[in-house]
């Protein structure tokens, strides 16, 4: 097995129908969440939104805390 490079962000697909922003879906790319939102967007009368995060990321003080090592080959 080939070791991957440690990703340090996330695009996450949600919608505001609820106060929590529901979260629909967790991707690698950016292309895979447009495509996902597309897919569901029609399911919520206010369509859904779609953001990178950073892996760590925590809403409360918008910190992030990740590492972003590479694991030895």
């Amino acid at each position: 097995m080939t070791a991957q490079p440690a990703e340090t962000s996330v695009w996450i697909v949600c919608h505001d129908e609820s106060p929590d922003n529901t979260v629909l879906g967790v991707f690698r790319t950016a292309e895979e969440a447009e495509a996902y939102a597309e897919e569901v967007q029609h399911l919520f009368a206010n369509g859904v939104i779609s953001s990178a995060f950073p892996i760590g990321y925590r809403h409360i003080d918008e910190s992030s805390r990740f590492a972003a090592d590479t694991p030895p080959e």
